[in-house]
């Protein structure tokens, strides 16, 4: 059984977000910022500051594309908010860097999104964390929300127009109806999501916590030693038995995205042919190619 393992490194940022997250900042770009995050508290009531006519989406609501105004979950939407916060504290007039706001408040959106879908292990899923905040006009005006949210990702990364609410959607057998199937090996690039009953070459099997992404990231040397024996272990579960011609492989975060929230790594099923059925409990028998 081969083992195969690939780190999300600074530079391919935006790319690892087909995995886990995106995010959007509202009316504008940000601009160069401090260079330490900026603290945030949460709260449930829109945030003062932002232009008075606009109600920005709280949690359980809905928001179409980069327009923070709710729109009826039962309609198309692109985001679903879990959390409505505002940032505290000392504020410059410009706005921070995107790193900084991530680095504030990212880790927080990705952990009320695990609570929000039933299931810490959403990132092997299609469903991924989400986060919005005011953009350099309304930052200037005095607006200081932001909106954590989840949001269904697309073979291109980006969210992907949906009806209903994905609350709790994660709950019992509910990672299946969302499983991370990608077209590409995710040993050889970062996998992009594809539906499970089209062709494809890997399935996200695990999620393993590795550590509080507060604390320092851990060193390779213990990323891989988990990786080989949990994410293996793993795979002979997700199969129903250990075979030869479906291999594991893992994707890892590096520094800046540990502090961003992604403190785990994924475990992956990987074929060498693509195939177009769930490999889920297949057993000994024939790949479904």
């Amino acid at each position: 059984m081969s083992r195969y393992g690939l780190v999300l490194t600074a530079a391919t940022m935006v790319a690892a977000m087909t995995l886990t997250a995106c995010a959007s900042e509202v009316t504008g770009t940000p601009a160069a910022g401090p260079t330490t995050a900026a603290t945030a508290t949460t709260t449930t009531e829109p945030a003062a500051g932002g232009p008075p006519e606009r109600r920005i989406a709280q949690r359980g609501e809905c928001v179409a594309g980069n327009d923070p105004a709710p729109v009826d979950c039962a309609k198309p939407h692109t985001v679903e908010i879990t959390m409505a916060g505002s940032f505290g504290g000392a504020m410059p007039d410009e706005p921070p860097s995107r790193d900084a706001v991530f680095e504030a408040v990212f880790p927080t959106c990705r952990a009320e999104a695990a609570k929000y879908l039933g299931d810490e292990r959403y990132d092997m899923t299609t469903l991924a964390a989400w986060l919005l905040w005011a953009g350099a006009d309304d930052w200037k005006a005095g607006a200081r929300w932001y909106r954590c949210g989840v949001a269904r990702l697309g073979p291109d990364g980006r969210a992907v127009s949906q009806t209903g609410s994905v609350k709790d959607a994660l709950v019992g057998n509910g990672i299946n109806d969302f499983r991370l199937c990608t077209k590409e090996p995710p040993s050889k690039a970062l996998p992009a999501p594809v539906a499970c009953d089209q062709p494809h070459r890997s399935e996200a099997v695990a999620v393993i916590t590795m550590g509080d992404p507060r604390q320092p990231l851990p060193a390779a040397e213990e990323f891989e030693r988990t990786a080989r024996t949990e994410c293996g272990d793993a795979l002979r579960r997700y199969l129903a038995a250990a075979r030869d011609d479906i291999t594991v492989a893992w994707h890892l975060p590096d520094k800046l995205n540990w502090r961003h929230g992604f403190n785990n790594l994924t475990c992956y099923a990987e074929t060498k042919q693509p195939v177009t059925a769930t490999l889920r409990d297949i057993g000994t028998a024939p790949l479904p190619n």
